[in-house]
């Protein structure tokens, strides 16, 4: 199975707004035109980004919403013309996200990227792609991929009710929807509709969403001997490894509790074994929720 690797070239750059719409209840897709040359980028990684300006200096003692960065995963990447197009999925949830639903076509964000780590792609293996609510973004573009590879994947979608659904497209085809209030698709989560999924031995599961859904997803592979990676979320500041923000507990070769990983280096993505998900749990039931 190929490891993954973080990007070697992340920039910074301005890009332009060319679409920004909501496509569910609280879910929008925003299409941004980037420089030919950005990149490369791969399924699993991210970007940071910040409405223009980033702050304002003749406003005494306010830096504005913006002066860190806002993680998003990648949904999609592609080239139209002489320009790199990148997808992201978002939900409303705070101050900048509610300035950027604001933003109209031909506005501005200041974006760095790609960065982070990628999904492994193993052409001998059946991917079993799990996104949960938003975490579905950095799925759509994995599975976009292993289409145009020609490489056999399940698309497993799970949300709380069906109005929550992003648009599959193509994708939509041979995937198996959830939605916890039986309003469409399966009722019940991811897991109840991975019960349903193709049993071959030794798949690859590769999963984004919340904690809890992550940790029952990791779970669940691992009792079926399946090798499992998880597109983790944590509080990104500089995206960089440099401000500690993003840090999340970890297991040590001896499977005990001694370190931690950086979210925005040695992740997002990472073997679901290496994460201490109890401490994780811990951690985060005494951390405030905060939102871009």
């Amino acid at each position: 199975m190929i490891e993954t690797g973080q990007g070697d070239h992340i920039t910074t750059c301005r890009a332009e707004i060319l679409g920004n719409r909501q496509v569910a209840r609280n879910l929008f897709r925003l299409r941004l035109a980037l420089p030919s040359d950005w990149g490369p980028a791969e399924p699993g990684q991210f970007v940071n980004v910040t409405p223009e300006p980033a702050w304002e200096e003749n406003v005494p003692g306010d830096a504005g919403g913006s002066l860190l960065r806002r993680p998003f995963s990648l949904a999609g990447v592609g080239h139209e013309g002489n320009r790199t197009v990148i997808e992201i999925l978002y939900a409303v949830v705070g101050k900048v996200t509610r300035q950027m639903q604001r933003l109209p076509p031909r506005a501005h964000l200041d974006v760095l990227g790609p960065a982070g780590t990628v999904f492994p792609i193993d052409p001998g293996a059946h991917s079993l792609l799990v996104g949960g609510g938003r975490g579905i973004a950095p799925l759509l573009y994995l599975a976009a991929e292993q289409r145009r590879r020609k490489l056999p994947f399940t698309l497993v979608y799970g949300v709380r009710t069906a109005e929550e659904w992003a648009p599959l497209g193509p994708l939509a085809r041979g995937a198996l929807l959830t939605a916890e209030d039986g309003s469409g698709g399966l009722r019940g989560t991811v897991i109840d509709a991975l019960e349903q999924a193709p049993a071959e031995s030794g798949a690859a599961v590769m999963a984004c969403g919340p904690h809890g859904m992550l940790h029952a997803v990791a779970k669940w592979a691992h009792e079926r001997g399946h090798t499992c990676w998880v597109s983790v979320e944590e509080v990104f500041g500089c995206g960089v490894a440099l401000c500690g923000g993003c840090a999340i507990p970890a297991r040590g070769g001896d499977g005990e509790y001694d370190r931690y990983l950086w979210a925005c280096r040695d992740g997002p993505v990472v073997r679901s074994e290496r994460i201490d998900w109890e401490a994780w749990r811990q951690l985060g039931a005494a951390t405030p929720p905060a939102g871009p």
